[in-house]
């Protein structure tokens, strides 16, 4: 049996989220769409090869992450707009506590 590109997607994020060939296929087509680009942009084992280059590096390696590792290579090229702290930073900005924080009284007034 040879599978296409396609087939070998869909089995890779059955694989990835512990479901049956038939549960993907029953799957929500946009919410299939929302995992094949959630993968493409954190592609599976980029966490692991974060912490393994980070060990390289901490050992005197002086390469890139992203020449050894291809999924942190994909990881940078599909980077996101705006950091995960630039990110967090806004969500605060608009919360109900960073207003009550910013009316408080004797204290000092948060820089974000």
């Amino acid at each position: 049996m040879k599978l296409s590109e396609e087939e070998l997607e869909l089995f890779e994020i059955a694989y990835c989220l512990h479901k049956t060939m038939s549960e993907m296929m029953e799957m929500d087509y946009d919410e299939l769409l929302g995992w094949i680009n959630y993968l493409d942009r954190r592609p599976v084992g980029w966490r692991e090869d974060n912490r393994t280059s980070l060990l390289l590096m901490s050992a005197g390696a002086k390469v890139k992450p992203s020449d050894i590792f291809p999924s942190l290579k994909k990881l940078s090229e599909g980077a996101v707009e705006i950091s995960d702290q630039e990110r967090m930073s806004r969500t605060l900005k608009g919360s109900v506590l960073f207003s009550k924080l910013q009316t408080a009284t004797g204290g000092d007034k948060l820089d974000l």
